[in-house]
């Protein structure tokens, strides 16, 4: 192993590293807030610009698309039905699309709103929430982007250095 090849693992582990580090802090800020700040968002993007470099994976149009993949239909959904999605869970799936691509970004749109679908049902059924209360979505989005981020590396869209 060469030592470019070394630069490029390091290179690779610590894009990952802050990617999830930020995912942690992002939902652990929404779960006690309701509110995820611009700053983080603005972060998640900033390592999605860097991955583009230090990540081979998805290329630069797909990951482009993949920042619209989720958001913009969020977005919509969210002028049909007022709260139906947080401005920071729509701009968390944006930032993340740059990092993931269009197939990792639904599939972790998919994997976070089953998570949170299933999650406010149980508190329907405990009664702990009615059909009308909110609860921090963000944490469920982090889940399934994670969760996403490590089948992309599983199957092969990202190659581990």
């Amino acid at each position: 192993m060469t030592f470019v090849d070394v630069m490029r693992m390091a290179a690779w582990w610590g894009t990952a590293a802050a990617f999830c580090a930020l995912l942690a802090g992002i939902a652990w800020k929404d779960f006690r807030t309701m509110r995820i700040p611009d700053r983080m968002n603005l972060a998640v993007l900033a390592v999605g610009v860097v991955s583009v470099f230090t990540m081979p994976g998805p290329g630069l149009l797909e990951r482009l698309a993949g920042m619209f993949a989720v958001s913009l239909p969020m977005l919509f959904v969210t002028f049909l039905v007022p709260g139906g999605f947080g401005g920071g869970d729509i701009k968390l799936m944006a930032a993340s699309g740059l990092f993931l691509g269009v197939e990792g970004n639904v599939l972790a749109a998919l994997l976070g709103l089953f998570g949170g679908g299933l999650f406010a049902v149980m508190l329907v059924l405990v009664r702990k929430a009615g059909r009308r209360d909110a609860f921090p979505l963000g944490p469920f989005l982090c889940g399934g982007i994670l969760t996403a981020f490590v089948i992309l590396c599983r199957h092969g869209s990202y190659h581990i250095i």
